[in-house]
C-alpha cells in the first residue's frame, strides 16, 4: 500500500506563492493594470474631445462619450471612476 503524507501543512505549496494568493500583483496584474488606465482604452477617441456621462439606472455606473465624433459611444466607465473623482 501507498503511504499518505498528513502533514503537509508543513509542505510549501506553489499555490501559497504571492503569484496566486494576490491576483493584482500576481497572475492577473496586467488586466488590473489595463483596468486603471483609460486612456488605453479610448482608442481613436484618444486625442479626441470626450466627456464621461454618469447613468442614474441600469447595470452601467456611465460610459464615455466622444464629442468630436458627434456623440458616439466609446466604451462603459468602470465603477471607481466617478468615486475617485
Amino acid at each position: 500500500m501507498t503511504r499518505l503524507k498528513w502533514d503537509r501543512e508543513k509542505q510549501n505549496s506553489i499555490m501559497n506563492s504571492n503569484y496566486w494568493v494576490n491576483p493584482k500583483e500576481g497572475f492577473d496584474k496586467t488586466w488590473h493594470e489595463k483596468k486603471k488606465t483609460l486612456n488605453k482604452n479610448l482608442g481613436i477617441h484618444k486625442d479626441h474631445k470626450w466627456e464621461p456621462v454618469k447613468l442614474e439606472s441600469g447595470p452601467h455606473v456611465g460610459k464615455a462619450i466622444c464629442n468630436t465624433c458627434g456623440g458616439k459611444f466609446i466604451m462603459w466607465l468602470p465603477k471607481n471612476y466617478f468615486t475617485n473623482t
